[in-house]
Parts: C-alpha cells; sequence; structure tokens
C-alpha cells in the first residue's frame, strides 16, 4: 500500500516500526497542517515494547538509526526493521557489522541521514514487506544510486515479498513473509559471501 500512497504528490506517507515510534508520529501527523497517512503494519500489534510515561512527538521526516554498523547499511521499512535488527545480531558474531536505518516516514524520505550511512559502509541493502517490483524499496535504491553512486562498492541488494498475491493459508502467508534470513543473505551477497 505505501507504494501507491508515496506516489500521491503533497501526501505525507508515515511507518512505524514500533508502539512509540507509532504514537509519536501520529501525535506530529495530527499537528501537521498537510495531509498524512499512518501506514500500520497488523504483525506489529502483537510485538511488546516499553514505553515512557509521556510519548513526545517524532518529528516526521527523520530516520532512526536503530544499530550502528561499519561494513553494511540496512534500511528497513516496519516490521523488517526488527527482521534486520535480528539478522544484524547473527552477522555481528560472525564479525559483520550491519547498520540499521528506519526511515519511519517515506515522504518526505530522510534521504541526508541514509547517504551518510552508505558515504561508511559503501553498501546498501533495503528491506520491506511489499512485492520487490514496484517497491518502495526502489525508490531509496534510485535515490542512493543517483546521489551517491561514488560510495557503492557493490549493487544495491533488495529484500522484498515475491510477485504473487498474499496467500490466505497462514502457514502459506508465514513462508511468503519477508524475515531475517532473508535480510542476511542479503548482507552476504553484497559483501560478496553469497
Amino acid at each position: 500500500m505505501e507504494s501507491w500512497l508515496t506516489h500521491i504528490p503533497g501526501l505525507t506517507v508515515v511507518m512505524p516500526s514500533g508502539a512509540v515510534d507509532a504514537a509519536g508520529l501520529l501525535a506530529s501527523a495530527i499537528a501537521d497542517p498537510g495531509p498524512v497517512v499512518v501506514v500500520e503494519n497488523k504483525i506489529l500489534y502483537f510485538r511488546k515494547e516499553t514505553a515512557p510515561a509521556k510519548i513526545e512527538p517524532i518529528p516526521l521526516g527523520k530516520a532512526a538509526v536503530r544499530r550502528p554498523g561499519r561494513d553494511v547499511t540496512v534500511v528497513a521499512l516496519s516490521r523488517l526493521v526488527h527482521e534486520a535488527l535480528d539478522a544484524a545480531e547473527e552477522l555481528a558474531a560472525e564479525g559483520i557489522e550491519v547498520e540499521v536505518i528506519d526511515p519511519r516516514t517515506l515522504v518526505p524520505l530522510d534521504l541526508d541521514t541514509i547517504l551518510e550511512s552508505v558515504s561508511r559502509t559503501n553498501r546498501l541493502v533495503v528491506a520491506h514487506e511489499a512485492v520487490t517490483h514496484g517497491g518502495f524499496g526502489a525508490e531509496i535504491a534510485a535515490a542512493v544510486q543517483y546521489a551517491g553512486f561514488d560510495d557503492l562498492d557493490a549493487p544495491v541488494e533488495r529484500v522484498g515479498a515475491p510477485f504473487t498475491p498474499i496467500p490466505v493459508s497462514p502457514p502459506l502467508e508465514d513462508a511468503y513473509l519477508m524475515g531475517a534470513a532473508d535480510v542476511k543473505a542479503a548482507v552476504l551477497r553484497t559483501l560478496g559471501r553469497g
């Protein structure tokens, strides 16, 4: 759905990865004078998260670096932020330090934070739950290749769902969804190890 929404000029599109961000971004969305759409992933409703007593508004258009790293930048959307963090934890045991960035807002996109990270890591993986074909990850990949091409030492890797309808059966849906193993495989590919 986010690919459709981000294609509408003048619309701000927010995609939180957790409860605290959802509340903080929603507060900013309500205060914003323009139209804002908050896209929530239903799977995240079942994640427990400790929240402060007072939720502060989160500025629209400001990404969060969820984990610092030096070898590969992973830009992950919504639920895939948690999968990327799990993959980064596994890869750290192998000596690979992955920086995980959560854009939080897709329009406007905090491209500066992403480019700054890629300038240090020289590699980029974009991970989202939507179908890879035509997904918002392609927009991130194109923007980084245009503005940060000289910093890239490898092609941008994309992690997303296959170009097929989402299955109705819960076991088939679980197999269809992207996870930490998919992110890890993409990181290894961009490092030439996959």
